[in-house]
């Protein structure tokens, strides 16, 4: 054994406790390092193995394809392998959405379906169904049985009248969860049927096809080439859908590799302060010992491969460690968010089936290395400067070396007549300035990102979310309908003529025990040439929103008295997406269409505007509810915003329900149903968030801990002495928690003070991104009481068992140290 492998093994022993809390703080990092990839990867493989298992395979689809351009796609050098698609209409049922779809053996094969049993439809008479829609239409039957079906064919633009035809079946789809739930179902029809019932002219597939992808491509390439092929052709973006899901699945996707570097690097980071600020408030105990062991010959090679060697020496035993539990928390981490979304999410519940079937593994080989390597190389970066630091140490200056000063310096520490407590913990902290800096600085970064963090999850209210996006604790709204032949009367310029949204209905609802108000927000569409075939909806606000029009406005500007006009209205920011040349200023020659017939009006886009979904409902432009009436004779009520006494009240929402479906003609919104939604969602993200950053905390508490234990270590004597001079147990905790406190009140003020200025500009950065649909500013008071009562906690009990381990030996033999 080569003499420094030895001395490092002694040196290791004899420094039990900073390699102690160094192997916490290695253990503690390795298990983020392998835990925050793991579980990522593991949930995206996961979600990537349901696509894969139930979702389509096609790369991407082109709508609206004529015959003669899918020829000249199909031969094309980019196209792998192609189908297609045709909607041919829908059945008539009034409360399920069952689509008729031919689907050829290739779109039929890319779509991942597979039949319970049967063939697919070749005649025209011929048809492929589920026992869902059988139940839905109230028919039975099975193989070679007829049966009898109303259906809408889509026509001229729209849905033509009900038909009535015979067909046979010859095969059965699975049902899912999910259609029951949402009613909603597929049949399959034959070629000959779908071009039989819709003119030669208006027939156009869904080209649905793979694109040749070389091995290790990745989703940006493959969107490249397919966006390219749609300008080769002559397809508008619109028509254009990537299968986006799927691609992320199989290919490499850019944005994955640097979250997990960005994740990593943080947990590197706060690793390899805690380990250097460990080593270097115990760097002056061993400058003497550095000094000795270089004063009989040791090179200055040799000094850094001791740190290096007594650093790894704890590595050896830390990361494995590390890797050994994250491996048993692992498959607990999984299993704990597959329960808590289990029966909330399709998903969640097949990922958990397959992860509990061996289709997917949960642990990987080259997570394994790679978390073994970071935390390998985040030891050897914290090492650097103990390295440096010890191959720098002059032999005599070391010998001569006391901790805190040299003896050949004139420097002293400052004393004072009178001594108290708290002087004698002045005289320690001022003397060790750069040790304290250090160790506060240390924990405070942590802190800092946990503020932040907080910052952001305690703005995302749920409560706020759900009033942004639904106003009131109900909505109710009338049925709208376009282009359906056989329900005319459900346009909405039928629909304005004999509203169900009533002054009765109104009255009705205000006569509901709880119900304390409702509000009328009005809606009608306009079409211009600078949209195109696009209906562009005008909200009218009533003068109770007059407030939050005029305080939502970011650019320009307009009075709500001002809209009442009808010739000017504010713009929705979120119309810039898409139509991105207007401007303040623009005039819109716009068409409108009521029962007189159609007459053209001119708009001008007086300010644009800023506001809650739930209070401009997905509409594009926003005037005076007065100015939008005079855009028809008719009535424009669209939505009666209701306010009630309850956010929830199962009364209530159950007499509201049974208004709603005795008209036939109305639905309702509920504010519970969208709070319920993002709540479980939010949960779920701060759970993992606050889970994250606590370990991290604790890899940083590390810091507090080595540098109270290291400052009672080397003054044993110094307080001997003290306590034989009168110094009680009491004073000596007293001292022992002023210092704590200082680094406790030091850390504070850098993660409360800076966390909670850092976290404000964070929070307009989410505001106007739209990140976690954050509308509101709210300071984290509990997350700030909880770092505060953790720190004071963790000094308190340190305190406490500094203390009591002084006191184990007696006054005399601490008088006796030397260190």
């Amino acid at each position: 054994m080569r003499m420094e492998t030895r001395i490092a093994l002694a040196n290791t022993k004899y420094n039990k406790r900073k390699n102690i809390l160094t192997g916490i703080a290695v253990f503690l990092s390795t298990l983020l390092l392998f835990l925050v990839p793991t579980v990522g990867y593991d949930m995206v493989k996961a979600e990537f193995a349901v696509i894969n298992e139930l979702y389509p395979n096609w790369h991407a689809m082109f709508r609206n394809v004529t015959e003669e351009r899918i020829e000249k796609l199909s031969v094309h050098h980019s196209v792998e392998r192609f189908g297609l698609r045709g909607d041919a209409g829908y059945m008539a049922d009034g409360d399920a959405e069952i689509a008729m779809i031919y689907l050829d053996q290739e779109s039929f094969d890319m779509y991942n379906l597979k039949l319970t049993e049967g063939r697919l439809p070749e005649t025209e008479n011929e048809i492929v169904v589920s026992e869902g829609i059988l139940k839905e239409l109230s028919l039975s039957g099975k193989i070679g049985d007829t049966i009898t079906v109303s259906y809408q064919i889509y026509r001229d633009g729209g849905l033509d009248y009900i038909q009535k035809k015979d067909f046979t079946i010859c095969g059965f789809l699975p049902d899912t969860e999910e259609n029951a739930k949402q009613k909603r179902y597929a049949a399959l029809i034959s070629k000959s049927f779908l071009e039989s019932e819709i003119p030669s002219e208006q027939v156009s597939y869904y080209f649905l096809f793979r694109v040749q992808a070389k091995e290790n491509a990745t989703t940006y390439q493959l969107e490249s080439e397919i966006n390219r092929l749609a300008q080769q052709f002559d397809i508008p973006q619109q028509y254009v859908t990537a299968n986006d899901d799927y691609l992320m699945a199989n290919y490499v996707d850019p944005a994955f590799i640097p979250g997990i570097i960005i994740i990593m690097s943080i947990i590197v980071a706060a690793g390899v302060i805690t380990i250097y600020s460990i080593y270097y408030v115990s760097m002056g105990e061993r400058v003497q010992d550095f000094g000795k062991i270089k004063a009989v010959g040791a090179t200055q090679a040799q000094l850094r491969r001791i740190v290096l060697l007594e650093g790894f020496i704890v590595a050896v035993v830390a990361i494995p460690s590390g890797l050994l539990v994250g491996t048993v928390l692992t498959r607990y981490v999984m299993l704990g968010m597959f329960y808590w979304y289990n029966e909330k999410n399709q998903m969640i519940k097949v990922m958990n089936e397959l992860i509990s079937g061996g289709k997917v593994h949960l642990y990987h080989l080259w997570i394994y290395l790679l978390a073994a390597g970071v935390a390998v190389v985040m030891v050897y970066i914290s090492l650097l400067r103990p390295m440096k630091v010890a191959a720098k140490v002059s032999e005599i200056e070391a010998i001569r070396y006391r901790e805190g000063q040299y003896a050949n310096k004139k420097k002293e520490r400052k004393g004072f007549k009178d001594i108290t407590v708290g002087r004698l913990a002045r005289i320690y902290l001022t003397g060790s300035k750069r040790k304290s800096i250090v160790t506060i600085c240390s924990m405070a970064i942590t802190g800092l990102l946990f503020m932040v963090v907080a910052t952001l999850l305690s703005c995302a209210d749920p409560a706020e979310v759900a009033d942004s996006l639904i106003i009131g604790e109900y909505e109710i709204s009338p049925v709208v309908e376009f282009n359906n032949k056989e329900h005319p009367e459900l346009e909405w310029s039928e629909v304005q003529k004999d509203n169900p949204l009533t002054e009765e209905l109104k009255e009705q609802i205000l006569r509901i025990d709880g119900i304390t108000g409702v509000e009328c927000y009005k809606a009608t569409y306009v079409k211009s040439e600078i949209f195109g075939d696009n209906r562009v909806w005008i909200e009218g606000i009533p003068e109770s929103g007059k407030k939050q029009l005029e305080s939502g406005i970011i650019e320009g500007n307009v009075t709500y008295e001002e809209l009442i006009s009808g010739d000017k209205v504010i713009m929705d920011k979120r119309m810039l997406h898409w139509y991105p040349s207007l401007k303040i200023g623009d005039i819109l020659d716009v068409v409108v269409k009521d029962e007189n017939g159609v007459h053209k009006r001119k708009l001008e886009i007086a300010a644009i505007g800023y506001y809650p979904l739930g209070f401009v409902n997905y509409n594009d432009f926003i005037m005076a509810d007065k100015g939008l009436e005079t855009f028809s004779n008719n009535n424009l009520n669209f939505y009666y915003h209701v306010f009630a006494k309850e956010k929830y009240d199962k009364d209530v929402e159950a007499k509201l329900k049974s208004i709603v479906e005795e008209s036939g003609r109305l639905e309702m919104g509920v504010w519970k149903n969208v709070y319920e939604e993002y709540r479980s969602n939010i949960a779920l993200t701060s759970g993992v968030c606050y889970t994250f950053l606590g370990i991290l905390g604790a890899i940083c508490i590390m810091n507090i801990i080595n540098t109270m234990i290291h400052s009672v270590y080397i003054r044993k004597k110094e307080i001997g002495i003290l306590q034989a001079l009168g110094m009680s147990d009491g004073q000596l905790n007293k001292m022992l928690q002023l210092e704590g406190l200082f680094y406790t009140a030091g850390t504070l003020l850098i993660t409360v003070g800076g966390g909670s200025l850092a976290g404000y500009p964070v929070f307009l950065w989410a505001k106007d991104h739209g990140f976690l649909s954050i509308t509101n500013y709210h300071y984290p008071k509990e997350a700030a009481v909880i770092v505060i009562l953790v720190l004071l906690a963790v000094q308190s009990v340190l305190v406490l068992a500094i203390s009591k381990s002084v006191r184990k030996e007696s006054i005399i033999d601490r008088i006796r140290y030397n260190n």
